[in-house]
């Protein structure tokens, strides 16, 4: 038990913070994910980024978003509650599905460009999009995880977190300017979306090498080859041109803003093949809620 309310069941997970469990809230009945951290492996810093991942997500009130349920410590160490999400990340729906379909890589890149254009209108920066860290549900919605490194930004409550090389993140998926100076703005966010939707459409990374160094002077120093040119019969011009925009090395020739972004992939989310062990083809209420809601904006 944690706090004398949370029952552990079972392990999901284990990172660079601590471990993530699901649980039961024994108050209200209902299935939870519990992240903790040892009280005798916690150091200054760690608890830092701890407190800040609650904080950051306690800001954000979104479908493509855990809800925050409680946060606090015990004799254990510390641990966040937090909404409990049913599905597979992105890089387990890669493993078994080495590409996707247009419309399927489409329908998750906007979905994630919907919920960076709400964390960015809060100024907030999650710094560290990848598969991992993408959930894909059996209703077809996505769900974008840790915020462990995420920064607000002229915010002088939340300090600045450094990390490998001096910049937080995963090297595979961080933008030049990241990697080369520490600097992080929406647009950063917009590189590593295209990083996703590049290996979503072609099944493979963008840069290919292994090993820390060797994977961030590539983003520094060369041009990524357009996804189109790996596939060209499936993806579209459009797309093709979408995605390679968003990987210039150059923040200024980026799309800016993730809305622009979320509308230029919506045209291609359409005629939605099966998506085998993965997305149950159910009409659910979430999307008659969802249908419902999308004709305000028509």
């Amino acid at each position: 038990m944690v706090a004398q309310r949370y029952e552990l069941r079972r392990p999901i997970g284990r990172g660079g913070m601590g471990e993530l469990w699901e649980g039961v809230d024994t108050r209200l009945r209902r299935r939870v994910a519990v992240k903790r951290v040892r009280r005798d492996r916690i150091s200054e810093e760690t608890l830092r980024r701890f407190r800040r991942e609650a904080q950051v997500m306690a800001l954000l009130r979104h479908p493509g978003v855990p809800t925050v349920y409680d946060f606090g410590e015990d004799d254990y160490g510390f641990f966040l509650v937090m909404e409990f999400v049913d599905g597979w990340t992105l890089t387990h729906v890669l493993d078994a599905h080495e590409r996707l379909p247009v419309s399927w890589a489409a329908l998750i890149g906007a979905q994630l460009c919907a919920v960076l254009s709400a964390t960015h209108h809060h100024s907030l920066v999650h710094r560290d999009l990848k598969p991992g860290n993408l959930m894909l549900c059996r209703d077809a919605t996505l769900v974008v995880l840790d915020f462990g490194v995420a920064t607000v930004l002229n915010s002088p409550d939340f300090s600045v977190i450094t990390g490998t090389l001096g910049a937080p993140g995963t090297a595979r998926y961080m933008a030049p300017e990241h990697v080369h100076s520490g600097r992080t703005s929406a647009l950063t966010d917009l590189y590593s979306a295209g990083c996703v939707l590049y290996e979503m459409l072609t099944g493979e990374r963008v840069f290919q090498t292994t090993g820390l160094v060797a994977k961030v002077d590539e983003h520094v120093g060369l041009t990524p080859m357009r996804p189109g040119a790996l596939r060209e019969a499936s993806v579209p011009r459009e797309l093709d041109a979408l995605v390679t925009a968003l990987l210039e090395e150059d923040p200024d020739k980026r799309p800016q803003r993730a809305d622009e972004v979320f509308r230029r992939l919506l045209p291609f989310v359409r005629d939605l093949p099966p998506l085998p062990g993965v997305v149950d083809r159910v009409t659910r209420p979430i999307h008659l809620y969802a249908e419902a809601v999308s004709r305000f904006s028509r």
